[in-house]
């Protein structure tokens, strides 16, 4: 089962995620969000635009969302009340693979 976001922002001390997937050319992408707020990313994703990530999508593609990694979740040692998270993107449920863009 995959960690509790919202019980290790309260056990943590944590009062950001930084929800953040890589682009084509290895920049990473990051929507901070507020710990009130990481149940609801948790289940649903955060919401990016495809095509303005460098992922080879139009503005006629849907959104996408990053699912976050919950169980890679760590604690910023720099800044200790905000967690980066890794996740994977997804669109219309779809996972999006870095070497296979969605048609349009």
């Amino acid at each position: 089962m995959a960690t509790d976001l919202s019980k290790f922002a309260a056990d943590q001390g944590i009062e950001y995620f930084m929800i953040s997937y890589t682009d084509l050319f290895g920049a990473q992408r990051a929507k901070l969000v507020p710990a009130a707020a990481i149940s609801d990313m948790q289940r649903d994703g955060a919401g990016f635009a495809g095509f303005a990530t460098w992922l080879d999508f139009t503005p006629a593609h849907p959104d996408m969302f990053a699912m976050p990694d919950a169980d890679s979740a760590i604690k910023l040692p720099w800044k200790p009340d905000v967690a980066w998270v890794p996740a994977d993107c997804k669109m219309d449920g779809t996972p999006i693979l870095n070497t296979a863009p969605c048609a349009p």
